[in-house]
């Protein structure tokens, strides 16, 4: 009986769902994975370390892996790919939540209301230390175009922002005014009021944001990272908002992650921080499921996945 490894948690009803569609196969919480079920673990829901020890196998049976994340630059993908496991990931599904978590993010600080907060924690004074400013007419500089960013240019554009999005060949992309190529951005950079990254993590993406892009800006932007911690170099980061070529910074992922409680980010007066929730979703679960559902029963009929299939080549 082939095994599917249910990593990642559902509810009662949709278990019941699977169970009497596939009667033929064992749906087999991690909990209960023993070392001599490694070798029968057929298609995983969710991603496990146990993933690891699965591929060692010379014998294994792995087919088909389907993750919760966008980001698949945590799997081995060398290692499916050479086995031939087809990947499925869940981009989108956390495009409105980072969309909004972006824009709340840009009313915190041009609003004032990251001055104010400090100011009520502190000296309680009857002004702020800034003079507040509107979205209106501002340059936002979005690096990637996907799903994500494009759901961002659509609530941007409400606010009157002029959108410039950033993307492998600098090919059109719905909602953006402009877009460039990655490797012509520079002068983007240099108008930017904002910056956003939402670039997957791949070799050519790792500590894109170092301390020679940092030098190509003039307005002073504000940095906002919702993609992955390891595309900012941390150290220069550090050093621009040092010096000046940032306003500040916003991070809902870092490097390391999780954020070490003494690491200097903390005590930054011009950095918010929040713990990689800003894709959070309160109706997760129902939103994943229908995923896997559909790219188990294709993979079932065809061998193949119906969507979000990864090109573990590219790596996202």
């Amino acid at each position: 009986m082939p095994l599917a490894l249910m990593v990642q948690a559902t509810k009662p009803a949709q278990l019941q769902r699977l169970q009497q569609r596939y009667p033929d196969w064992q749906f087999m919480p991690v909990a209960d994975l023993q070392p001599q079920d490694y070798a029968q673990v057929t298609v995983m829901y969710g991603y496990h370390p146990v993933l690891n020890a699965i591929l060692a196998l010379p014998d294994n049976r792995l087919r088909f892996l389907q993750v919760i994340s966008a980001g698949v630059d945590y799997l081995p993908l060398a290692d499916l790919q050479a086995q031939g496991v087809l990947v499925a990931n869940t981009s989108g599904i956390h495009a409105d939540a980072i969309s909004e978590s972006v824009l709340g993010a840009m009313l915190t600080v041009t609003r004032g209301y990251q001055a104010a907060w400090q100011n009520q924690n502190g000296a309680r004074q009857w002004t702020l230390p800034m003079t507040t400013s509107t979205l209106t007419g501002q340059r936002l500089l979005v690096f990637g175009t996907g799903q994500i960013g494009q759901a961002i240019a659509a609530k941007a554009a409400v606010f009157g922002l002029h959108l410039i999005g950033v993307n492998t060949s600098g090919h059109p992309a719905p909602g953006f005014d402009e877009t460039v190529a990655l490797t012509a951005s520079e002068s983007a950079v240099a108008r930017a009021d904002f910056i956003v990254n939402a670039l997957p993590l791949t070799p050519v993406t790792h500590h894109f944001f170092n301390a020679a892009l940092f030098a190509q800006t003039r307005q002073q932007p504000l940095l906002i990272n919702i993609g992955r911690g390891p595309a900012v170099d941390t150290t220069a980061l550090m050093a621009a908002l040092d010096q000046h070529q940032l306003s500040g910074a916003v991070l809902d992922v870092t490097e390391p992650e999780p954020l070490p409680a003494n690491h200097p980010l903390w005590q930054r007066s011009d950095v918010i921080i929040t713990p990689h929730i800003s894709g959070q979703i309160s109706h997760f679960r129902a939103t994943v499921f229908p995923i896997f559902v559909a790219n188990f029963a294709a993979w079932i009929k065809t061998g193949q996945l119906a969507n979000h299939q990864v090109d573990l080549t590219r790596g996202y």
